[in-house]
């Protein structure tokens, strides 16, 4: 049986369930024999029915993987009368498996498997993980469910993701990009001078995907506005950022919505609440980011760059929803 902190996981299934909603009916983690770690379930769900129905399906997905030389099966999906069910790999230890009703929208539940197996991998490894799920519920390319056993698929190959930083002088970007390309913090800030790039590759293996980062670190002053919009050009996903200590910066998120919008009116954007480790100066609360997050329509994460896994983590999602839209199913037969 795996070893984990079971507070931590629990903590994220009780997330998972707050943010996905009424149509999932159950989330379990088991280990590769089906015995189950964790569960959370609604009433009338039986967790060893679940846990037999993953120690099945998992040996046909490894063994389909293994076939096509891609090391891990990834993720997969399958579809009864009553329920649609999500397998994900979480790290090589342990399955988690979302069971839905059988209305639920693949679409929707993909992104939340991905990231939450993605986050219960770091509880395995006794690595810093928030319990935050962001909004995925902005999808465009549908999925369609089978009744028999599928893979859900990424293109293979490299893609090439412009990213700007956007937010005032002093919430924290230049910093948040060091953490992630250097893996080093700074304490003594220095002010951007115009714009700073900056690259990083992220891959995913389970796919054979790599998203290679172009970071455009934008200078928040005034009098880099003309600057800015040169920047702008061509960027395909960013984050909007502010400083959770100071309630100014938050209030000119929309201005920094709309800069980026009105260069480039598909930019892919999150927004990002940072400095939550100074939680006796925060100004602004979670309920507050959220809220702008919803009138956006963009994903919400919260950031320190005091802890890489939490900075990592919020790169790996924006490539995440970057490479979603190449998603297609493949079944195993």
């Amino acid at each position: 049986m795996v070893m984990v902190d079971r507070k931590k996981l629990e903590a994220l299934l009780q997330w998972m369930f707050q943010s996905i909603g009424k149509n999932l009916e159950a989330l379990v983690v088991v280990d590769r024999e089906g015995l189950v770690i964790a569960s959370l379930l609604k009433d009338g769900i039986n967790e060893e029915i679940i846990g037999g129905m993953a120690a099945l399906v998992e040996p046909v997905l490894k063994r389909i993987s293994s076939e096509f030389k891609s090391g891990n099966f990834g993720t997969g999906s399958f579809d009864t009368e009553k329920n649609r069910l999500i397998f994900c790999e979480a790290g090589p230890d342990s399955i988690l498996v979302l069971v839905a009703n059988a209305l639920a929208s693949l679409d929707r539940l993909f992104p939340y498997a991905y990231l939450c197996a993605e986050k219960i991998t770091r509880i395995f490894d006794g690595r810093s993980v928030s319990p935050v799920i962001p909004d995925f519920s902005h999808e465009s390319k549908k999925l369609q469910g089978s009744k028999d056993i599928s893979q859900i698929l990424i293109d293979e190959g490299s893609f090439v993701l412009k990213t700007v930083l956007c937010g005032e002088g002093g919430v924290g970007k230049t910093t948040l990009v060091t953490q992630f390309i250097q893996s080093s913090f700074e304490e003594d800030y220095k002010s951007t001078i115009g714009v700073s790039i900056m690259k990083k590759a992220i891959k995913f293996e389970q796919w054979n995907t790599e998203v290679r980062f172009t970071i455009f670190d934008l200078a928040g002053q005034q009098q880099f506005v003309r600057v800015r919009q040169t920047y702008f050009k061509g960027a395909k996903a960013g984050f909007l950022i502010y400083d959770v200590t100071r309630k100014e910066t938050f209030d000119k998120i929309e201005n920094w919505y709309n800069e980026a919008k009105q260069d480039e009116s598909d930019i892919m954007m999150i927004l990002v609440a940072n400095k939550i480790d100074l939680v006796n100066e925060r100004k602004v609360t979670e309920e507050e980011g959220k809220a702008l997050a919803e009138k956006l329509k963009i994903p919400y994460l919260e950031t320190s760059a005091l802890n890489k896994d939490i900075v990592d983590e919020a790169f790996k999602t924006l490539a995440f929803l970057f490479i979603r839209e190449n998603k297609h199913m493949k079944a195993l037969t």
